[in-house]
């Protein structure tokens, strides 16, 4: 497969994949994830990697998250890999290092911080939109981030959709180190290094132990597959979606109402 929406190369060990769509800070569509996964598993399979390094052409952004020009009821929108990128990064039994320069919003967060470390510049943001854009995100891959900065702090990130410094993501425990954009390269070249002065299978279990601790919800549906699986196809979620590209005010109008799913099951209306 030609890469079209990545750049892909292997040197000294080392696999960088790099999102290349500068022009929409590095947004993903379907394509972009879908060769995302299959350089991931490239990388999984060949032997003389060590370690894998995910990053955004520069300066702008890591990555922005979901491309909302891309209609969503589509594979535009979500690809068509039969093994989520994700999915890749938690299982290869290689560290996974997320360099952030940048925005790092919406999935694109959620990229960085599913990985093994997050090495960033003093110019990086970080954040999450999915509530205020209509984007349905549930499951494994918000709740995870509880396992990363805490419950409370999760909560504050993924209910408030607010924005935060590189500084501010290293006091949470987001990022791992956060070095000047002139510097990040050779900062995340030295997680390398350290990484590979070390036993690969030891490495490995290890990994499969962090994995093993937070992974017991992975394999349930997510409450918006359960419960609002048809949320895409929503007024609320066209509105929210519009609006982000349009840049205007959310007309509250639109919203859904709550589901109210708990109460219901207390009283028996549903399971």
């Amino acid at each position: 497969m030609k890469f079209v929406d990545i750049l892909y190369e292997k040197s000294d060990n080392i696999a960088w994949i790099t999102i290349n769509r500068p022009e929409v800070y590095n947004a993903t569509r379907g394509r972009t994830t879908d060769e995302m996964s299959i350089a991931l598993e490239d990388s999984e399979l060949d032997d003389s990697i060590r370690v894998v390094v995910l990053s955004g052409t520069g300066p702008n952004a890591f990555c922005a998250g979901r491309d909302q020009s891309e209609d969503r009821l589509t594979s535009d929108y979500h690809g068509t890999a039969t093994l989520d990128y994700t999915t890749v990064i938690k299982e290869m039994p290689k560290p996974v290092i997320a360099m952030v320069d940048g925005f790092c919003i919406g999935s694109g967060n959620i990229l960085a911080y599913q990985c093994d470390f997050t090495v960033a510049s003093t110019r990086s943001k970080f954040g999450q939109t999915g509530p205020r854009v209509g984007s349905p995100a549930s499951g494994y891959g918000v709740g995870y981030l509880s396992e990363v900065v805490g419950n409370k702090k999760a909560k504050e990130i993924w209910m408030l959709s607010q924005q935060y410094t590189a500084e501010q993501a290293f006091n949470m425990g987001l990022v791992n180190s956060v070095v000047t954009a002139d510097k990040l390269k050779d900062e995340v070249i030295r997680y390398c290094n350290l990484i590979k002065n070390n036993s690969p299978v030891i490495l490995e279990l290890e990994k499969i132990t962090f994995n093993e601790i937070s992974s017991y919800t992975e394999d349930l549906p997510s409450p918006t597959e359960r419960y609002l699986s048809n949320y895409d196809e929503s007024d609320e979620a066209e509105e929210r979606r519009l609006a982000f590209i349009e840049r205007r005010p959310i007309n509250p109008d639109k919203n859904l109402p709550f589901l109210n799913v708990k109460r219901k099951q207390r009283l028996g209306e549903i399971e």
